[in-house]
């Protein structure tokens, strides 16, 4: 088991160093009005780094652990693992096009359906919540432009 958490934290470094490097060099750090656009990915990543190269000393010189036998999913594990990458490619692709509120709608209601069996009450609340809700807060509290599609939603 040391094994997989030893290289999933290679992983991590290698994705926080790759980070780190892009925001200290293409975005800028600090600005005249304060911290940058490279500012928080920066200081993330470090962060990210940092805790990644404690879970490498954990994996390689703390006390092994044996591999639960229920470690590798099944065939619906795979298949909900398919499902939340296609969900979120579809999501990044149509976030323009259909616009923050739509998008953001329909991933949370497909994702919670497949993931688990909620109550449709809940489901409905939590998708609108996510979507409206938060367009609403980050577009009238916090002056954050969201793309709002072709459809003006």
């Amino acid at each position: 088991m040391s094994h997989v958490y030893q290289i999933a934290s290679i992983v991590f470094v290698l994705g926080s160093a790759f980070v780190g490097i892009y925001s200290w060099i293409d975005l800028q750090f600090y600005t005249r009005l304060g911290p940058g656009p490279g500012f928080f990915p920066f200081w993330l990543s470090v962060i990210f780094g940092i805790l990644s190269v404690i879970m490498f000393c954990q994996a390689t010189f703390g006390r092994p652990e044996p591999m639960p036998t229920d470690f590798y999913p099944t065939r619906t594990g795979y298949l909900r693992i398919g499902a939340i990458i296609l969900t979120l490619v579809g999501t990044a692709l149509m976030l323009e096009p259909l616009g923050f509120r739509l998008t953001m709608l329909l991933f949370y209601l497909f994702l919670l359906y497949v993931l688990g069996k909620q109550n449709l009450i809940v489901t409905t609340a939590v998708a609108l919540t996510g979507s409206f809700g938060i367009f609403y807060v980050f577009v009238t509290f916090l002056k954050i432009p969201l793309p709002v599609g072709m459809l003006g939603i």
